[in-house]
């Protein structure tokens, strides 16, 4: 030990010298070789020590010589290296030490450390010499059919990662460490180093951490080397990686902290196991992105049967919604770790083709999307990041399939790229501005400098008469907030609300991303598909609209006729958890248009007047319509045809969560919010102009008519309320306070996960960090992940589930009538609007901008 530490503090440029440094070298090995040569069993222990000593002194003096060899401009000679290999100082070492007994796991530990140094400091120069390389090869050898001790192990995994970077730097090295192994088949060869590394790559550590990045180096150089990618093979790397993977897996919590939507960094660090899971996961995606074709295929193959269907898929299918939450918040945190060369395909092919018992997972997941329970939020935050990969196959499987024949659009499909069509709508959003959020937030800013004058803290507030909260809940305090508040747009210290030009910025940005993404796309999903004849209708003398109509009423009615057979015969063979999810949801939310939703406005009425249907399209085409279903072979229920076949499950969830915004907690209202300004940033006017324009879809509610709906409900509610200026005020500085308290907790966040890794020196491809905030729905709804914490102990740093962190503002507040909670949402609905204005300026821009979607100038506008 002593000398190790006097080899770190002798400086080569004032110790060093070459004659006295060589005759020490000599002296020590002579006194070392003398006590091996002399050795008894009697003596053994004294012996082993004598040696070490030795050992680290040999080892000082060629760490010395060789770090002055780097310092010398002109060639030096390396006397002591050279003794080292004429006189097999190496494997004289090994042939003793093996016969030492109980003090052979001591003596490797050294020889480890020796040849650690001299691949480090001499690299190529020695690797191939035999003096050195023959030696190596047995005490590599001695580790195959033995586990050894986590100091021993650690050292060995040390050393073989600095032989794969020097292989990896002198790839024609790598032919020396292939090994013969006889078996009743014959003899095969077996790469050493990479059959050494597969025991230790699951390890948790950092002996597993260096395992795992001298694998990788061994995938990598397998695409250059066919014979070591053969060999990688019969050594069952890939099962003993994909096997790995399925193990941590299995020992994840089986239930997620209340409150959790989606895991973030944080989460990842504080439970350990899943920390496990997760390198391990990108680990396997980094190979697969790595190696040889060969070794990628049997890998995928391998995660796919071997991980995926008969891990994942239970898992997401198990009957407990507590359970299955857990396992779909796993299987969004895994796409998010995974990347599109590397594992992406074979998740996206289970997700979107496996079945279980003749049900696809995606339909079981977009299923769940109804209600506002834990596990919904969770299935939204899926969807959300399948939105965010922008791939084309993702897309067409959640929305286009069910938009390209054009049923939910009746008159106007020749104008879904119209540009007119996205400015009247940008107008329209913002005129559905709520009365109560007309007031400027001039007025705001200066009700909060009133308030500070006064000396009375903005946030004061009475949850019930006895229990005063003064700006204080749990152990977090909020300040006055005079200082804090900015209505600027710039920096994080900024806040995004009412900042029109923000939005701008950022639909501005979300757009030329998604334009960037999706430009390798084989359509640009801009147009309808020509429908096939309708044959259902009997009259072919009807105009082009009313022939649409036809085709609605038939073709979708058939569709969803089918589908509903289709149900009832696969409903005895289906899982009991499928079973059991059907029953919840037949119970708790809306399958059609029919039931209810929680939102009266999406009930069956029985006065034909009401609904969202556009009156001019009602009152223009109810006669022929009412013809036209009198003709039609099926029977139709009403002219309001069932949206999930219309538009999609996924669309028509998020409408009907939309419709249910004054009810439903923040957290929840800026999740999906978020999801559908991503889905109006693609550059595709199927999609877009679903969203975004109010009066292509008479056949089913449109968002502009949703939201209309909301504002009227808003304005009636709180018509009359003595206060209402104050507690707008209240409103928009409890989302300002919040926003700017989460952006700072999540860029401290980032800077610690930063400064980890770089300490680290890790080189981190697959990055789990939260996106950048740019607008305010898609900002706080990645940050908003978790509700007021119920028990201090679970506020606790190290838990063995996720946990939600702790609060930062006076949420119960909000809740504790329905005018508060009105406001608050109408001041996020102000917001949205906005929001969802600028994306129509924006995408009404590109689509009149020749030059928009040039590739350069789309580039520069990234940049």
């Amino acid at each position: 030990m002593f000398a190790r530490q006097l080899s770190r503090s002798l400086d080569p440029k004032h110790d060093y010298e070459p004659q006295a440094c060589y005759s020490s070298f000599c002296k020590h090995w002579q006194q070392a070789h003398d006590i091996i040569i002399k050795s008894k069993p009697q003596n053994l222990h004294d012996d082993v020590l004598g040696v070490v000593n030795h050992l680290e002194q040999l080892t000082t003096l060629l760490v010395l010589e060789a770090r002055a060899k780097e310092l010398s401009t002109k060639p030096t000679q390396q006397p002591c290296f050279e003794f080292l290999l004429s006189e097999n100082v190496l494997d004289k070492l090994y042939e003793w030490a093996i016969s030492t007994g109980k003090y052979e796991n001591a003596l490797r530990l050294e020889q480890l450390r020796l040849f650690g140094h001299l691949i480090n400091f001499y690299n190529s120069q020695v690797i191939a010499a035999e003096p050195f390389l023959r030696p190596l090869l047995k005490l590599l050898s001695g580790f195959r059919d033995q586990l050894p001790p986590p100091n021993l192990e650690s050292q060995l995994v040390a050393v073989l990662n600095q032989l794969c970077i020097t292989l990896m730097q002198n790839m024609k090295f790598v032919d020396l460490f292939f090994l013969t192994t006889h078996t009743q088949n014959g003899s095969v060869p077996e790469f050493v180093i990479g059959q050494l590394l597969l025991s230790s790559v699951h390890r948790e550590g950092s002996c597993g951490s260096v395992a795992r990045d001298a694998f990788l180096l061994c995938a990598k150089m397998s695409a250059i080397s066919e014979q070591l990618a053969e060999c990688l093979l019969a050594g069952n790397a890939c099962p003993i990686l994909a096997t790995g993977l399925s193990g941590l897996y299995s020992l994840l919590p089986r239930t997620l902290g209340e409150g959790i939507q989606r895991l973030t960094p944080d989460d990842v660090n504080k439970v350990h196991k899943l920390t496990l899971f997760i390198d391990s996961l990108e680990f396997c995606n980094a190979v697969a992105q790595v190696a040889h074709p060969t070794i990628r295929s049997q890998l995928l193959d391998l995660l796919l049967q071997g991980f995926l269907v008969p891990v994942m898929g239970p898992a997401l299918l198990q009957s407990g919604a507590g359970e299955q939450a857990a396992a779909t918040a796993y299987f969004e945190l895994l796409i998010r770790c995974i990347t599109p060369g590397g594992v992406m395909r074979v998740v996206l092919q289970f997700l979107f083709t496996f079945e279980y018992d003749g049900v696809k997972v995606i339909d079981v997941l977009l299923a769940r999307l109804e209600g506002s329970s834990q596990l919904s939020l969770v299935t939204l935050s899926l969807m959300e990041t399948l939105i965010d990969l922008n791939c084309e196959d993702v897309m067409i499987e959640l929305v286009f399939k069910y938009l390209l024949n054009g049923h939910h659009v009746v008159t106007q499909k020749h104008k879904l790229s119209d540009p007119e069509l996205y400015r009247l709508a940008s107008n329209a959003f913002l005129d559905l501005t709520p009365k109560c959020c007309q007031r400027p937030l001039e007025s705001t800013k200066k009700w909060v400098q009133d308030m500070a004058t006064t000396g009375r803290k903005v946030l004061d507030i009475n949850l019930e008469s006895n229990n005063r909260v003064n700006g204080v809940q749990g152990d977090i305090a909020l300040s006055d907030l005079v200082q804090e508040i900015n209505f600027d747009y710039g920096n994080p210290n900024d806040t995004l609300i009412g900042n029109y030009h923000a939005y701008l910025c950022n639909s501005r940005f979300e757009i030329v991303t998604r334009a960037i993404a999706c430009a390798q796309w084989s359509s640009k999903y801009h147009k309808v598909t020509k429908r096939e004849p309708n044959n259902n209708a009997k009259d072919k003398d009807l105009d082009h609209t009313i022939d649409s109509l036809v085709s609605i009423c038939t073709s979708g009615y058939e569709t969803l006729k089918t589908s509903e057979k289709s149900d009832s015969s696969e409903k005895e063979h289906s899982l009991n958890s499928l079973t059991e999810e059907k029953d919840e949801k037949e119970h708790d939310s809306l399958n059609s248009f029919g039931e209810s939703s929680g939102y009266d406005s999406f009930l069956n009425k029985e006065d034909p007047d009401e609904g969202f249907a556009e009156d001019s399209f009602r009152k223009s085409f109810e006669k022929e319509l009412e013809d036209i279903i009198d003709r039609c072979d099926a029977p139709v229920r009403s002219w309001r045809v069932n949206a999930d076949t219309l538009i999609g499950p996924l669309l028509s969830s998020l409408l009907r969560k939309v419709g249910t915004l004054l009810e439903t907690d923040i957290t929840t209202n800026f999740r999906v919010t978020s999801a559908i300004c991503k889905l109006c940033s693609f550059p595709s006017p199927l999609l877009t102009a679903v969203l975004l324009c109010p009066n292509l879809t008479p056949n089913i509610p449109s968002l502009y008519q949703i939201l209309n709906k909301l504002r009227e409900e808003i304005d009636a509610a709180v018509m009359g309320f003595d206060k209402i200026n104050e507690l707008v005020d209240r409103a928009r500085v409890f989302l300002i306070q919040r926003e700017l308290s989460l952006v700072r907790r999540a860029l401290t966040s980032n800077d610690r996960r930063a400064q980890k890794q770089n300490s680290q020196n890790a080189d981190n491809s697959f990055r789990r960090t939260e996106p950048k905030r740019r607008s305010l729905s898609t900002s706080l709804s990645n940050m908003f992940a978790r509700k007021t914490p119920q028990s201090p102990q679970q506020q606790q740093y190290h838990s063995p589930t996720p946990t939600q962190l702790p609060p930062f503002t006076q949420e119960p507040y909000w809740n504790k009538s329905a005018i508060h909670r009105c406001v608050l949402n109408a001041v996020i609905l102000d917001e949205w609007l906005k929001e969802l204005s600028a994306l129509c300026q924006e995408q009404a821009l590109r689509l009149s901008a020749d030059s928009y979607e040039h590739e350069s100038y789309v580039r520069i506008l990234a940049l």
